[in-house]
């Protein structure tokens, strides 16, 4: 492998470590550090090393890149290895280092560095440097501020940087702080700061995308990993980069008679903020992970005290029309299984602000697309009675279903789903996959989107190009007994919640959730 060749690789692998994406970085890495040792890749190798808290082999790969680099005289590279080795446990003086880091331009190991073993130094640095080191610095501050103001301040000055990988942080101690002052209003706000909204995607992609079909359809395993990879690249942009989050008195005033509950995973409890006639609580539902292992095993048997257990979530509420923004542990809960929830009106959202922004989009129903695709044994008799009765155009393949739904208020899907890594996420028709990547090359969507298929995963991409409501499952869906769950959800799609909602109370719990502002 050429020099040239490999200092690509890095390049690349450098782009995915800076979004988060640990494991992909180290397959492109891996090329690079197996053929040709090349210092620098080495050095990143050991970066993603240490984010997987695999300390023994960070500090094996630092050692190495500095010897190489001294090897071949380039000292100035030296500090930044040190840096990562210190990190990951090996002895030395982490000050002087950061200042040869600082001194050679590497800044965001030194503020690292500084963080890891001189939190108040850090601190002092958060004026200097890159926007990430600068970042870290205002985290320091943060961590070290005496008071709910100064540390909130500080949380603010670093997330205004827009580095993803101290976000997270950010946000959590800006949440302690309010969750300490039982200030539900202000642990709402920072709740909606957790949301980040995925990159528009850049329009190079369609032939990646075409290419990503055709290697699906052939099975052709070792394509699709690398083209999967090469999207994740050319997708490229910051995580933090996002709409700003929708003012609490606009959600309030746009839900009328409906209830807000924002569900936040928080240093292993589960919290939820409630909005409901315009008041704003705080409730601490205990362990996360258990409310985690409910939801599951709601897939997988009847599980009395799981229910029990979840559906003390929804007390909040009261028995007003809902709108949910689940916490992670809750996003694949059927809330229809819920004895609160049986014949409710039930919308999910990512966000208080997604919900709030599909709330203003009209809801639209003159026209109407019916797609089957061909693995499930009902899916044309499905699409069939439903345009018999609404009327509207129909087809089975990816560039037809593309094609119409710019020319539609409606589209049905009935086909089978496979939920991936957001944007993999496919549904399978007649000629391949049509996945998340496809329906973000949109300019337009549907008003409504029904996928009349196991667990899809593609609501929060249709809903971001545009959607005002996704129907979707999240579990493995029974083809036999959805026909007459659709044809009911259908006849009523004026009030698309409500409709779901009675649907599933005649027919039985299928799983299905109505995302968006149903």
């Amino acid at each position: 492998m050429t020099p040239d060749r490999s200092l690509a690789l890095v390049g690349r692998a450098e782009a995915l470590l800076n979004t988060g994406l640990v494991r992909e970085a180290n397959v492109v890495l891996r090329q690079a550090v197996n053929f040709s040792r090349l210092p620098e890749a080495l050095l990143l190798a050991a970066r993603c090393a240490l984010r997987d808290n695999d300390f023994i082999a960070a500090r094996a790969l630092a050692i190495e890149a500095e010897t190489v680099f001294r090897a071949e005289n380039r000292t100035s590279w030296v500090p930044a290895a040190q840096a990562v080795a210190l990190r990951a446990g090996a002895p030395g003086s982490p000050l002087a280092v950061a200042e040869a880091c600082d001194r050679h331009g590497h800044h965001d190991d030194a503020a690292e560095l500084r963080l890891a073993h001189a939190p108040a130094e850090a601190a002092a640095h958060r004026h200097r440097g890159t926007a990430r080191s600068r970042a870290i610095g205002w985290l320091a501050r943060a961590r070290l501020a005496g008071t709910r103001r100064d540390a909130v301040a500080a949380c603010r000055a670093g997330l205004a940087l827009h580095d993803p990988d101290t976000h997270g942080d950010l946000v959590d101690i800006a949440l302690d702080h309010a969750l300490t002052s039982g200030d539900a209003r202000s642990a709402w706000r920072w709740g909606e700061r957790r949301t980040v909204r995925p990159p528009d995607a850049p329009p190079d992609l369609a032939k990646v995308r075409a290419e990503l079909r055709l290697a699906r359809v052939r099975r052709d395993r070792d394509r699709i990993a690398r083209l999967e990879r090469e999207i994740r690249v050319l997708s490229h942009v910051p995580r933090t980069a996002r709409r700003p989050a929708v003012p609490l008195a606009d959600v309030v005033d746009s839900l009328g008679d409906k209830a807000l509950l924002h569900f936040i995973s928080h240093r292993g409890r589960l919290l939820a903020v409630s909005v409901a006639a315009g008041r704003v609580r705080l409730h601490d539902f205990g362990d996360a992970r258990t409310a985690g292992r409910h939801v599951r095993s709601l897939s997988l048997a009847e599980a009395p005290h799981a229910v029990a257990d979840l559906d003390r979530l929804l007390r909040p509420a009261g028995d007003r029309p809902l709108v949910i923004v689940p916490s992670p542990e809750l996003e694949r809960m059927p809330w229809a299984a819920l004895p609160s929830a049986a014949g409710r009106a039930l919308s999910v959202a990512p966000s208080a602000s997604c919900w709030h922004r599909a709330s203003t989009r009209p809801l639209a129903l003159a026209s109407r697309l019916w797609v089957a695709g061909p693995s499930l044994l009902h899916a044309h008799r499905e699409v069939e009675a439903l345009r018999r009765t609404h009327g509207g155009r129909s087809c089975s393949t990816v560039d037809e279903a593309l094609r119409e739904m710019a020319h539609v208020d409606v589209a049905h899907f009935a086909a089978h789903g496979v939920r991936q890594d957001d944007p993999f996420s496919y549904l399978q028709l007649d000629d391949g996959p049509l996945d998340g990547n496809d329906l973000d090359g949109l300019t337009r969507v549907p008003s409504v989107v029904v996928l009349s298929a196991c667990e899809s995963g593609l609501a929060r991409v249709l809903l971001r190009r545009g959607a005002r409501v996704v129907v979707e499952s999240v579990r493995a869906v029974p083809d036999d007994r959805v026909v007459d769950l659709m044809v009911d959800l259908h006849a009523n799609l004026a009030n698309p919640a409500q409709a779901l909602a009675d649907a599933q109370a005649r027919h039985g719990d299928l799983g299905f959730v109505c995302v968006g502002a149903g």
